[in-house]
């Protein structure tokens, strides 16, 4: 039988690729589960994302997660150019 397909894990997938080896796996799992408890959604994990690319060169899912508060806040805290985009990338 077939696993029930998680948004959140799709939406990892998509930004950072497939988990290919069973320590990849085991973090994504560990950031999946912590963004389902923070109720994420796809769009705020795509702004936490671009918030973690402007700020840090390389990043991990776990970075992700560390700072998906502080992102979600100043996305929606601070309009300027950068994060109308975001929102308007988002759909917000």
């Amino acid at each position: 039988m077939a696993r029930e397909r998680c948004e959140i894990w799709d939406a990892l997938d998509g930004l950072f690729g497939p988990a290919r080896t069973k320590t990849e796996a085991s973090m994504r799992g560990k950031a999946v589960k912590e963004l389902k408890e923070a109720g994420a959604t796809p769009d705020e994990i795509e702004i936490a994302h671009r918030w973690c690319a402007a700020n840090f060169n390389p990043f991990s899912e776990m970075a992700l997660v560390k700072y998906f508060g502080r992102a979600q806040h100043e996305a929606m805290a601070q309009p300027t150019d950068n994060v109308t985009a975001i929102r308007k990338l988002a759909g917000l």
